[in-house]
């Protein structure tokens, strides 16, 4: 099956609510090794985006809570980076069998940080390379490499 953007049009959304709290002077990169966009959150910065996520999406779990059940989203976690204490992973419901995902990694003696917005593929999806760029390209602003 072919993925529409117009199918994912309520993951646009969730990222455009997630945004509106980060302040214009953070720039979005893309984090090519784990395939998802990231930005550095400071101070009281990051705790005005922090709160909003646990509205936006319909799971979180970090280090001592399990992730929920559906097929290949703690494979992906456990893949691309693991959980340590104090990180947190937010996921929305699946469309098109992916997955909206934040990955919250505080550094820095908790003083900043790096939020990761990426697209999980589950039940035994694939992706096609550059799919998950071409998609949160288009709903948040990632400055070129």
């Amino acid at each position: 099956m072919q993925i529409k953007l117009s199918h994912l049009e309520p993951f646009q959304e969730i990222c455009r609510k997630i945004c509106i709290n980060i302040p214009k002077t953070y720039t979005w990169a893309w984090d090519s090794q784990r395939d998802m966009a990231v930005v550095v959150l400071e101070g009281e910065d990051a705790e005005m985006v922090f709160y909003p996520l646990f509205k936006e999406f319909r799971h979180h779990w970090n280090f001592s809570s399990a992730p929920p059940s559906t097929d290949g989203i703690q494979e992906y976690i456990n893949d691309q980076f693991g959980l340590m204490p104090g990180q947190v992973v937010f996921t929305s419901y699946p469309l098109c069998n992916l997955v909206l995902c934040v990955a919250w990694w505080p550094w820095g003696e908790d003083q900043r940080v790096s939020m990761r917005i990426g697209l999980i593929p589950i039940n035994s999806t694939r992706l096609r390379n550059g799919t998950a760029l071409a998609c949160l390209s288009r709903w948040i602003k990632i400055s070129p490499p």
